[in-house]
């Protein structure tokens, strides 16, 4: 599996101390009847869970956790604390909602999650301030009672060098421990992709209380028996998951990583927490799942894999709400069958495409239909990354559009997206090889 995503995030803080007022939780993993068993103050509790980022600022917190509530959701992951995270727990709190706080620990390597490159063999200062600055976190929100259990590095083995990964692991070992040492109330896992990390904590990280694992697509339904295969006897949570991502999808004729449908998006969280998940939770293996994710991000990997889009809602939204309440969509949700690309041609005023798009609502209504665009050979991160708008007219014949193409050189991937009345947005993909501009 190929690095998952990049996501910015400030993960560290200059802290200040103030009392927090609540009553703690205590948290404890325990065994009972042979079985693992998430607790909270003594009482059994399954993680059903998102990642969070938010649908804007600190400012909209309150109501991202009463909307995710009425999904069924009821804890949080986050990756890193920052300045907010304090305004993120209580809000999570009024709601009745946990948070796996995340502890963030350097890459060792540019991937996925940053472009940082720190050396665990060798920079014995920086993993002097990153203990002490995980430590200063661990304080300051222990005792507030939103928090659920410590969620420390994310993926840093599968962007770590071959040579370093022990002394990550072993490095890690050490924060564990004196996590610890300072709170006795919260269990303290460690994430990573796949089976990348497991191996590497099973040696030299045994402090550790359960694993993070992040699963994409398939490998939710494969993952407890790779795990069994690997003698694992720890519980496990599912910190990442949604439909199949881009570094396992298979390339269309232009190169471009074919993105699953929406259909298949929605079906894959549902059919991921009741069939593929549901028995090993049942038999005291799995404590919980997390959805990738809430943002409302308008890039890349939002649209892949995200629940909102600006202030419209995403299949994933609605997958989420059946997965854990068994609530289908009050309304079928509208469809965007398929995106078909015409001639593409070129003239003194830019590049053109007739695009054909299937999209209809289930009482007949019209949708707003709009275009965009993404280019996975730009030149930075951030371009890669970014999804841009296409200006369109309707075209001369019913569902077809005239679409101004991008000037750029090579394969894009096309988006057509379809919106109805109730903010409800759908999508569907194609990829479209531009010739080179005159």
């Amino acid at each position: 599996m190929a690095p998952v995503r990049s996501i910015a995030f400030v993960f560290l803080m200059a802290i200040v101390f103030v009392p927090i007022v609540p009553a703690r939780a205590h948290t404890a993993i325990v065994k009972v009847d042979g079985r693992w068993q998430l607790q909270v103050d003594g009482k059994p509790y399954v993680a059903r869970g998102v990642t969070f980022s938010g649908s804007s600022s600190s400012a909209a917190y309150e109501q991202d956790c009463a909307r995710l509530a009425a999904l069924g959701v009821n804890t949080l992951r986050t990756w890193g604390t920052t300045s907010e995270t304090r305004l993120l727990l209580d809000a999570a709190h009024k709601h009745g909602l946990k948070v796996l706080v995340g502890l963030w620990l350097r890459q060792g390597r540019p991937g996925a999650e940053s472009d940082d490159s720190f050396d665990y063999l060798h920079d014995k200062q920086g993993m002097k301030k990153q203990l002490a600055d995980t430590l200063a976190q661990v304080r300051y929100f222990k005792d507030h009672p939103a928090v659920l259990a410590w969620g420390i590095g994310n993926e840093a083995l599968l962007n770590s060098p071959d040579g370093a990964k022990e002394a990550y692991a072993r490095f890690l070992e050490q924060v564990v421990r004196e996590v610890k040492k300072i709170d006795t109330g919260h269990p303290v896992i460690s994430v990573d992709a796949w089976m990348f990390g497991v191996p590497w904590w099973e040696k030299y990280t045994p402090s550790l209380d359960a694993y993070g694992i992040n699963v994409y697509g398939h490998g939710i339904h494969v993952i407890s028996g790779e795990l069994a295969k690997a003698g694992v006897a720890k519980p496990w949570l599912i910190t990442e998951f949604g439909a199949q991502g881009e570094w396992d999808a298979p390339k269309d004729a232009n190169g471009v990583p074919r993105e699953p449908t929406d259909a298949e998006k929605y079906a894959a969280i549902v059919d991921g927490w009741r069939n593929a998940l549901a028995p090993h939770v049942e038999a005291g293996r799995c404590l919980g799942l997390f959805v990738f994710n809430y943002s409302s991000a308008f890039d890349h990997t939002g649209l892949w894999l995200g629940m909102l889009s600006g202030s419209s809602t995403r299949p994933a939204w609605h997958a989420v709400r059946e997965a854990y309440t068994g609530q289908k969509p009050a309304t079928p949700l509208p469809t965007l069958a398929s995106v078909t690309v015409g001639d593409v041609k070129q003239d003194e005023s830019g590049t053109w495409a007739q695009v054909r798009v299937e999209a209809k609502d289930a009482a007949g209504a019209p949708l707003d239909v709009s275009f965009a665009y993404n280019f996975r050979g730009a030149p930075t991160r951030h371009e890669r990354d970014e999804v841009v708008r296409l200006q369109a007219w309707p075209g001369t014949t019913p569902d077809t559009w005239l679409v101004r193409m991008p000037s750029v050189k090579g394969a894009i991937k096309l988006y057509a997206l379809a919106k109805d009345r109730a903010g409800n947005l759908v999508m569907a993909t194609t990829s479209v090889a531009l010739p080179p501009t005159r």
